[in-house]
């Protein structure tokens, strides 16, 4: 349940000067010859929504709230996705956790070799619009990630890593996702997943002293993904998640045993929603061209 500097590569070609003494059909041939220049531009970027429903909030093998809503909005094209995340405490809150949360994700994926192994850096902005600093909560925090994934006969192995510039400090998970396809009554598959980790933070807390916070946490679960077309799913989850070992550390050495770090069972509800969307870079060469061009041949036909 955890949420996994702008990677956003600029594309930039030299696009040739066209001749005004081209024909209109001549001109669109050029532009979409020079469009190949710009892979990015020709992928349809998707949007998709997803809003969710968790039972418990943990996060690195820590209870940071109860029953809540979780919608997601993602808008992917090509190699690069943005990511808007949101936590809305329902019931059960835990105190001093953050009503709302929200962050903001940007991606990029290289596919090394493309449906095996993927480099994804990323960096995310996680906020607390409501955090009250003088307790000691931070208002917003930096981190970046990046995680190295490898498919093989319907099984990932996936190992990533984070630095929380803020809080100074990070850690690793190593994650196995095992796909089993057409298991349930209704065809359905099921993706069972394991993963362990740890994390080491120097600042975990917005206070004049030093506060490090150290832990280990692990999750195992299971979830069902039903697909109702290309562009609509609902799943379903069931995960157990713990935390150990998890401890403060004050300047004087003093060590305290984290309260929320314990076990809990996870049950998620959430139904994406994708939608293709033709949005894409503006390219004003072309354009002033192409203008030009319609201007000049509007003038020759009315002559």
């Amino acid at each position: 349940m955890n949420k996994k500097a702008l990677f956003l590569q600029t594309f930039i070609g030299l696009i040739p000067t066209h001749s005004y003494s081209q024909s209109t059909d001549e001109h669109i041939e050029t532009l979409n010859r020079d469009r190949h220049l710009h892979p990015w531009v020709l992928h349809k970027g998707t949007i998709t929504i997803t809003p969710s429903f968790v039972s418990s909030y943990m996060d690195y093998g820590v209870r940071t709230g109860g029953f809540c809503f979780q919608p997601t909005l993602e808008y992917s094209k090509g190699p690069v996705a943005l990511e808007l995340f949101a936590n809305f405490p329902i019931a059960d809150k835990v105190p001093g956790s953050s009503d709302p949360e929200i962050d903001y994700s940007a991606y990029y994926t290289w596919d090394i070799l493309p449906n095996i192994f993927t480099i994804k850096p990323s960096v995310c902005l996680y906020t607390y619009p409501r955090a009250n600093e003088d307790d000691g909560f931070y208002k917003n925090t930096w981190e970046s990630r990046i995680s190295f994934d490898y498919t093989f006969n319907k099984m990932t192995f996936s190992l990533y890593g984070y630095y929380d510039v803020t809080m100074k400090g990070g850690g690793w998970e190593f994650g196995i996702n095992r796909l089993i396809t057409d298991m349930t009554p209704l065809e359905a598959d099921v993706e069972l997943s394991v993963l362990i980790g740890r994390y080491s933070l120097s600042d975990s807390t917005n206070e004049p002293i030093k506060i490090k916070n150290k832990g280990d946490y692990y999750q195992v679960g299971l979830s069902v993904p039903i697909a109702f077309s290309d562009q609509s799913q609902l799943s379903v989850g069931l995960y157990y998640t713990k935390g150990t070992n998890n401890y403060f550390w004050l300047e004087n050495g003093t060590k305290e045993l984290n309260p929320d770090a314990i076990g809990q069972f996870v049950f998620q509800l959430s139904f994406s929603q994708s939608f293709n969307s033709n949005l894409r870079p503006i390219n004003l060469k072309n354009r002033l061209l192409s203008w030009a061009n319609n201007k000049r041949n509007a003038k020759m036909r009315a002559n």
